[in-house]
Parts: C-alpha cells; sequence; structure tokens
C-alpha cells in the first residue's frame, strides 16, 4: 500500500516539474523575436522565488535571460552579448 502511495506521489511530482517546464518553453518562445517553436528552446538555470523566476532560453539564433513576475503573464527574455 505505501509503495502504491509513494508511486502516485512521484508520478504526481514528475508530471508537475514537466508541465512547468513546458510552460518555460512556451513563455520563453512567445517572448523571442522572432518567435522560434517551443520544442526549439531549450531551459537551463531555472530559480524560482516568490516573486519573480528567473531562466536562461537558448535557441539556434542565441543565449537568451529569461524572467517572469509573480503577478504577470508574460515573460520577458533579453538576448546575451557574445563574448568579445
Amino acid at each position: 500500500m505505501r509503495a502504491a502511495v509513494v508511486g502516485l506521489l512521484f508520478l504526481g511530482t514528475s508530471a508537475g516539474c514537466m508541465a512547468a517546464g513546458m510552460n518555460l518553453h512556451r513563455a520563453s518562445a512567445r517572448a523571442i523575436v522572432p518567435t522560434p517553436y517551443p520544442d526549439s528552446v531549450t531551459i537551463s538555470e531555472v530559480h524560482h522565488g516568490v516573486l519573480i523566476s528567473r531562466w536562461v532560453a537558448t535557441t539556434h539564433d542565441g543565449v537568451y535571460d529569461c524572467s517572469i513576475e509573480a503577478n504577470e503573464k508574460v515573460a520577458i527574455c533579453a538576448k546575451r552579448q557574445p563574448p568579445r
């Protein structure tokens, strides 16, 4: 019985993480111009805070620093300058 409960908790947590990751893919794709497909955006360095979430989005065009505030619906992504 315990194994079943633990398994359900694990599946629920995994599904929640996957859904949150897909939301970051979509939010990044909407904020980057020209808009890439969400599947072509790689998300890394995710930091969830109480008031703001920050992450790094990578596409074939470059690397973007993205963030979204707790009460906002639209993310902001700024392209990193290439190293000199």
